[in-house]
């Protein structure tokens, strides 16, 4: 199995829960706060959940920092 595969899979449903409210608090952060961030909430392997969060198009990687993703299609 792919190993990049097994790293996106080890990411549980409560971390990516965690870490969208992250996001929303703090809609642009550098890449090193946002790690260390999320792991002081627990979360096992950031770096895991953040690559999660990307490929789900919730952030993006902007340069040095990571942005949560404005879809004014959900607005209201």
């Amino acid at each position: 199995m792919n190993t990049r595969l097994i790293y996106l899979m080890s990411v549980n449903q409560k971390e990516i829960e965690i870490a969208i409210e992250y996001f929303k608090t703090y809609v642009s952060v550098g890449e090193i706060i946002a790690v260390m961030d999320l792991k002081a909430k627990g979360i096992s392997n950031p770096q895991a959940v953040i690559s999660k969060l990307i490929e789900m198009g919730i952030i993006e990687r902007g340069e040095g920092c990571y942005n949560l993703v404005r879809n004014s299609t959900n607005k209201k």
